[in-house]
């Protein structure tokens, strides 16, 4: 089995495990995700395409938002990618790639390291920025019974991340700060249109909410 035929298999176990996943990390996040990853390893001709397409296309196989047991889910797909034929130093690569996605409240002990590592992260956290970002954040707040605000000021909201866990607070505690998080150039000139656009979608949001407008 050739490269292209892995990613192919790959891509078909992923949108079916995915089907029923309706918190925002569905095979649609999964699909933007790895296209965001095509795009930016373009400009990357040494790196490894195989690595980073699986990276992306595995990223959220084993989140803790999605399965109950980590640990299994993550001997599931180190299982698939030797039944694929991958070697062990590759395998090792995916699964630390993917690994060093995750944003755990801006502490994530694994941080990327390769570019490979670092288009992955900057892929998945493209999209936790702009349009799509804000209608993610609304389905998983609502999967999760998370009030959509509760009426704190946007200067508390900006100096207080640990307040009442809410959609709105949400965008302070992670999406407005991911775009300074992006490693590579061609990820950050995409940021900025759409980290932008989540600023005037608070303002909106927030005249709204007072009746202003």
């Amino acid at each position: 089995m050739n490269e292209k035929e892995i990613i192919i298999e790959i891509q078909k176990e992923m949108k079916k495990f995915f089907t029923q996943e309706t918190t925002g990390h569905d095979w649609y996040h999964i699909e933007r995700v790895w296209k965001n990853a095509q795009k930016i390893a373009t400009h990357y001709p040494k790196a490894n395409p195989l690595q980073i397409e699986l990276a992306a296309l595995l990223h959220d196989r084993y989140d803790h938002k999605i399965v109950s047991n980590v640990e299994q889910a993550k001997l599931e797909v180190r299982d698939l990618l030797v039944q694929h034929g991958l070697t062990k130093e590759l395998i090792e690569k995916i699964l630390y790639s993917i690994d060093a996605v995750g944003f755990r409240n801006g502490k994530n002990p694994i941080q990327p390291i390769t570019i490979e590592d670092k288009i992955v992260q900057d892929a998945d956290r493209l999209d936790a920025i702009g349009a799509i970002a804000i209608a993610r954040t609304f389905v998983y707040s609502g999967a999760h019974q998370r009030p959509i605000y509760t009426g704190e000021t946007q200067e508390v909201l900006e100096k207080a991340h640990e307040l009442e866990d809410t959609a709105i607070g949400h965008f302070y505690e992670k999406l407005l700060t991911l775009s300074d998080t992006l490693h590579t150039p061609e990820a950050r000139e995409i940021a900025k249109g759409r980290h932008e656009f989540m600023k005037e979608y608070l303002t909106q949001f927030f005249a709204e909410w007072e009746g202003l407008k």
